[in-house]
Order: structure tokens, then C-alpha cells, then sequence
């Protein structure tokens, strides 16, 4: 077997960045071309994502599907709804729908991938501090897995659910520290509560909507929303998630950010 030359090695590429078990070591370094690039320490080695794009700088399947016009958000609001109008016209534009929107096995399988990359890449930059850029990606995260929620197989949608309550997790807290780093410390706390009625809203499609409370990502989050506003009586505070969920779930949107604004002010 022939020997690679020194360039290869990583003794010198590793020295001053240690591996710290439980902790993730991250840092971004500029290279020669300009590119700045984030690399996260493992045991062995290192792990090493673009900054721009898609982490493993491949082109985003999830940007591909958008700009072709398969935003899910835009597709779900057009689409008819069987239960809406059981006429044969409407059964028809159902199945047409159906049969526009399917993504193959092999797209869906992409997404997913990406999903995974852009939520890596999201937790690397949240734990350097950099909140705008976890929160971009941990937004992409959440519109792959939408993708996957409204037009693949069963298997994707199942997956694709459950992940959907990490990412919502994830983006909650970018856009705490987001809104924390720009002096908005109120905002910050409003956002956790538009975060935990999203997730409750997750937790009941997935089936865990009984265990919610006692969920250790829910406790933290609640926790952090103390230390940023002033504290409710518990019956009070739990009045107004729930209130705020279903205004959610019934997309009063109006009444929801009522909601957040009262939830903001106490």
C-alpha cells in the first residue's frame, strides 16, 4: 500500500482542538478561496461542512423542490379536502393532487439526508454562538420535513413527524438566543411559548401529547422562558398556552398573536 504524503495528515489539523467527550467542539475557519467552512470534532477525527448551501455542498434537494413550486405550505392551502366537499369532482382533484405531489422514494430519501445535515450543522452553529445561522438552518430542517409530512410514503411521513417536534425544538431555541443577542429578551420569551404550542401540536399527531409536560425538551424550554420573564402563577401561564394552542390549531392566527402579545406583557 503506498503512503500518502504529509499533506494528509491531521496531526497538525487537530493539534489545540481537542475532543471533549459529552461536549461538542465546533469551530468555523476561513479557507484560502474565501469559503469559510464549520468543523466539529470527533473522537477519531473531524467532521467538516460547508457554512453556505447544503452542508456536504452537494445542491439542496429541499431548494430544488421550492423553487420548482412544491412549497408545501402553498400546496396544503390549495388542496381540496374530501371531507369539505364529498362531490365526485372534488374526489378527482384529491387523487390529481395526490398523484402531482407523491415525491418519489428517491427525492424523498434526499430530503431526508439533507434534514439530518441541515439539523447537525444547526446544533454546531447554536453551540458557537451563532444563533442567525442555526435558526436558517434548523428553518430548513423544518421545510424538508413538512415536504416529507405532506407528500411521501407513510414510513417518510412517520419519520418525518417525529422529527418535526426536534427541529421545532431546535428553531425555538435559535430564535431565543437570536432575539436574546439583539437585546429583544421579551420576544425571546414570546417565542418559546409560539415554539411550545407548535410542538404540542406535533406531540398530538404523533401521539405523545399525554407525556407533553414531563417531555425533557419541554421542561428546559420552560425553565429558559422563566429566566426571561417574569414569573406566572402556573394555572395562569398553562391557561394561556392552551388557549394560545388552539387558536393555533384552529389557525386564528389573529387571535394567537393576541395571544403572544398578552403572554408577552405579564
Amino acid at each position: 500500500m503506498n503512503a500518502l504524503p504529509m499533506d494528509h495528515d491531521l496531526t497538525q489539523l487537530l493539534r489545540g482542538f481537542d475532543y471533549e467527550p459529552g461536549r461538542l467542539t465546533a469551530r468555523v475557519i476561513a479557507l484560502a478561496d474565501g469559503r469559510e467552512v464549520l468543523q466539529i470534532r470527533v473522537e477519531l477525527g473531524l467532521l467538516q461542512m460547508e457554512c453556505e448551501g447544503r452542508p456536504d455542498g452537494k445542491p439542496s434537494v429541499i431548494a430544488a423542490q421550492k423553487a420548482a413550486g412544491d412549497d408545501p405550505a402553498m400546496r396544503t392551502k390549495s388542496r381540496p379536502h374530501p371531507a369539505h366537499d364529498d362531490s365526485p369532482r372534488a374526489s378527482s382533484s384529491s387523487a390529481d393532487y395526490e398523484s402531482h405531489a407523491k415525491l418519489t422514494t428517491e427525492i424523498a430519501a434526499a430530503i431526508r439526508l439533507e434534514i439530518v445535515q441541515f439539523q447537525h450543522r444547526a446544533v454546531a452553529f447554536l453551540a458557537l454562538d451563532d444563533a442567525p445561522r442555526a435558526l436558517a438552518d434548523a428553518q430548513t430542517a423544518l421545510e424538508g420535513a413538512a415536504m416529507l409530512c405532506s407528500r411521501a410514503e407513510a414510513s417518510e411521513r412517520e419519520w418525518a413527524e417525529g422529527m418535526s417536534f426536534s427541529i421545532l425544538v431546535l428553531r425555538t431555541r435559535a430564535m431565543c438566543a437570536a432575539l436574546k443577542s439583539v437585546g429583544r429578551v421579551r420576544d425571546a420569551g414570546a417565542a418559546i411559548d409560539g415554539g411550545l404550542a407548535l410542538m404540542r401540536e406535533v406531540a398530538e399527531r404523533v401521539g405523545i401529547v399525554g407525556r407533553f409536560d414531563v417531555l425533557g425538551d419541554v421542561a428546559a424550554l420552560r425553565a429558559l422562558r422563566d429566566t426571561l420573564t417574569p414569573q406566572l402563577p402556573p394555572a395562569q401561564r398553562s391557561e394561556f398556552e392552551a388557549r394560545l394552542f388552539a387558536a393555533i390549531r384552529a389557525e386564528n392566527y389573529e387571535l394567537a398573536a393576541i395571544l403572544r402579545d398578552e403572554l408577552r406583557l405579564l
